[in-house]
Order: structure tokens, then sequence, then C-alpha cells
């Protein structure tokens, strides 16, 4: 299959996904949303140096005079898939959401494992490899969870005192 094909069917497959699991009812649809974008700007945050430093590199990507990173794979793909895991581990323990995070990342690092052997959509460089990407895809889904679940903590803290005074 040719690189473009395959972006193609990444990018529609994450767009139509992003509208199922974004909209979806368990949950607030807001934190959602909140998730997403905060799985982006750490994801931007990381990918970033990696790819100055030419650790990774996309060869195949949308408009590669304007970004060097593959934006469907930062900006769709991977927010959503942090989604899916918030989504997933919504009301657990925290032994279960460690635990769970591997479910994540480890089928993650292995697509982007194959990507890297079979396609030109992405390529390791300097001692980059899968064990490297999945300790980051894990960190930052863990990140983003303990993120949320602050936010969640301290607008309920705020909340009530907003509540108390109102009286």
């Amino acid at each position: 299959m040719k690189d473009r094909t395959l972006l193609n069917l990444f990018t529609l497959a994450g767009v139509g996904g992003s509208l199922f699991f974004l909209l979806r009812r368990k949950g607030d649809t807001k934190d959602w949303f909140l998730i997403f974008f905060i799985k982006t700007l750490v994801s931007t945050m990381i990918d970033g140096p990696i790819i100055k430093r030419k650790y990774v590199k996309y060869p195949h990507r949308y408009f590669p005079k304007f970004f060097d990173s593959n934006i469907v794979f930062l900006y769709i793909l991977f927010p959503l898939s942090c989604v899916m895991y918030n989504q997933f581990t919504y009301k657990m323990q925290i032994v279960k959401t460690v635990l769970s995070v591997f479910l994540f990342s480890g089928p993650m690092t292995l697509m982007e494992s194959w990507l890297e052997k079979n396609t030109n959509l992405v390529e390791y460089h300097k001692g980059w490899n899968s064990y490297i990407t999945f300790a980051v895809l894990s960190f930052t889904f863990f990140l983003v969870n303990r993120t949320i679940k602050l936010i969640r903590f301290l607008d309920e803290k705020i909340g009530h005192t907003a509540d108390t005074k109102s009286e």
C-alpha cells in the first residue's frame, strides 16, 4: 500500500473516531475535548525537540513545507487515543489506571514500529527505538490522565467553595 494512501486512511479513521469518542456521553464531553487539547500540547512540546534533534523523521506527511512532524499522528491519532484511554479509565483506581496505560501505548508502539520498518511514514535515527517510543507514549498518557484528574479535583473544590460563599 502506498504511504500516501495509508496516511489518508489514518486521517479518515482519526477524524471519524474523533467524532465518535469526543461526543460520547460517558463522562463529561468538555473533559474529552480538554484531554484532546492537553495531549496535543504535551505531544507538541515533546515531539518538537525530538524532531529538531533528528531522532525521528516523518518523510511522508501532510504540508511538509510547514510541518516537520506528522500532523495526523500528532494532532489527531495520539490525542484521540488519549481520550479513549481516559474514557476507559474514567472511574478506575490508580493501580488499574497505571496498568491500563500499557493497553494503549503498547499497540500504538507496535503500529509505529511496523510503520517504521515497512513504510516511509516514520524513520528512527540516532539510537531512537520502539522502547523509547513506548516509554514516551506511556508517560504522556499517564501525565494527561493525572492532569485531568487534578483539573476535575480543583473544579470540584472551587465549585463547592463558590457554592458555599453564595449562600
